[in-house]
């Protein structure tokens, strides 16, 4: 008697991989059976006989995926669904053009107030475009910020961001960010390098990014999930307020602190 061993191997945001290989190989280390993946990442063993099986999953630009299998004797044992971890750890958004949902999406700042407490406000208008390729590391981002739409929740000090003093919003009234290259940063995030213009001043810039996984919406579209945070030294792009409290504190820090929660719907190319 014998039997099957049978898998479906699908990346981190359930698309399959049909160029995986299952290696299954007996007890004592010895190889067994030999197979690759269909267009539909499904994957099948020849036959084997009864016994405990160690299985090896592999893809190019993926880590090696192991499991235990054993098998009673004829009929086929499921592995179920495996999923490939991308090389290096950080899990990968589908290839495709991702347009930014500003409805469900946060464009959050914060800055330290006197040293002792902070400062949070959003930018409420603004739109993007992401562009993930094959080579996920030539990812593309593209963002438009209106800098007008800074809210703090206090329309007194709003106006004061609004004003030549900070953003300068009538003589640049739109924020750009752009950005050409992702590479790994641990596990399970990575490094987004672009360049934020403000004020007409062009700065690098980096941002710690998480991909937060895939959903179908009820409107038929599928979304996107990310996070990224990342610093910015206001002096770079010009901003020199500097007011101090006798102490020698200043009212406002020199850094902020940027977040975002971004959530984008594939769209067609």
């Amino acid at each position: 008697m014998s039997g099957t061993i049978t898998a479906r191997v699908a990346t981190s945001s359930g698309h399959p991989l049909d160029d995986a290989v299952m290696t299954v190989m007996s007890q004592t280390g010895e190889q067994q059976a030999l197979a690759a993946s269909d267009a539909n990442g499904a994957i099948a063993s020849g036959d084997l006989a009864a016994g405990t099986y160690t299985v090896v999953i592999t893809a190019e630009g993926y880590q090696p995926t192991a499991r235990v299998a054993v098998v009673p004797g004829s009929g086929s044992v499921s592995l179920g669904e495996i999923t490939a971890t991308h090389a290096g750890g950080a899990p990968v958004p589908a290839v495709g053009h991702w347009t930014i949902d500003p409805g469900h999406s946060l464009l959050e700042i914060s800055v330290r107030h006197f040293g002792i407490s902070t400062i949070r406000g959003r930018f409420t208008d603004f739109a993007g475009e992401i562009v993930v390729p094959d080579d996920i590391t030539r990812s593309s981002v593209h963002a438009e910020i209106k800098t007008a739409s800074i809210d703090t929740d206090n329309r007194t000090r709003d106006d004061h961001l609004r004003s030549d003093a900070f953003f300068d919003v009538e003589q640049f009234p739109v924020a750009d960010f752009r950005a050409v290259q992702v590479r790994p940063a641990t596990d399970d995030a990575w490094t987004l390098e672009g360049t934020l213009t403000l004020r007409g001043t062009a700065v690098p810039v980096s941002l710690e990014l998480s991909y937060l996984g895939e959903v179908d919406d009820p409107w038929g579209g599928h979304r996107a999930g990310f996070r990224a945070t990342g610093t910015l030294r206001r002096g770079d792009f010009g901003i020199s307020f500097d007011d101090k409290l006798l102490t020698g504190a200043a009212q406002i820090g020199g850094t902020a602190t940027v977040g975002l929660d971004i959530e984008a719907v594939r769209t067609p190319s």
